[in-house]
């Protein structure tokens, strides 16, 4: 892709991934433990330079899989009830590093202090929990899908690398390319 193209799906992308994030309140994570058994679940999340921070107990599973295994994959998606269609809900996934933010320095007290921007009091309670780690999520490699056959490719360093994917999908008859579900041949 020319960089005049780059340029245009960045300024046209950019913005609606910047505004998707921001309307998202927590994030789905997607965990292994030791033994290679996965493992689903979410976290609230608040958003600082250097990537995606969540405050979970080391009770919780997804914790220990956290601490076992440090990769994660992460996703946030479009409410049922507002999606156009199911199918085709609005998502951003990425793969993430896992690094565990030690209390009390500098990032734990940005995050801590994000966190409560976000979500209240409640944060106040739940840091002072010695059985809760702050995680740092860095983003590697991720998608962000629109709707059907508008799914970019975006990369970890600030959303800036995007490039759609080109492979659409084909009817079983003749093989020709769908551009909607819906369409008619």
């Amino acid at each position: 892709m020319n960089a005049v193209k780059q340029e245009r799906l960045q300024n046209r992308l950019g913005p609606e991934i910047s505004e998707f994030r921001q309307s998202c309140q927590t994030i789905q994570l997607a965990t292994v433990d030791a033994d290679g058994k996965p493992n689903v679940s979410y976290a609230p999340f608040a958003l600082l330079d250097d990537g995606y921070y969540v405050l979970i107990s080391q009770i919780a599973k997804h914790a220990r899989n956290l601490l076992e295994n440090p990769q994660v994959s992460l996703m946030m998606i479009e409410d049922e009830a507002s999606s156009k269609t199911i199918y085709a809900r609005k998502r951003l996934t990425f793969e993430a590093n896992v690094v565990v933010v030690e209390r009390e320095t500098e990032k734990w007290l940005a995050a801590v202090e994000q966190l409560k921007e976000r979500f209240g009091e409640i944060i106040d309670g739940l840091s002072g929990l010695e059985d809760f780690k702050m995680f740092r999520f860095e983003p590697t490699q991720g998608l962000f899908v629109k709707g059907f056959g508008q799914a970019f490719q975006v990369s970890g360093d600030d959303l800036v690398d995007f490039v759609h994917l080109q492979e659409g999908h084909r009817r079983i008859k003749d093989g020709s390319e769908v551009t909607q579900p819906t369409e008619e041949r």
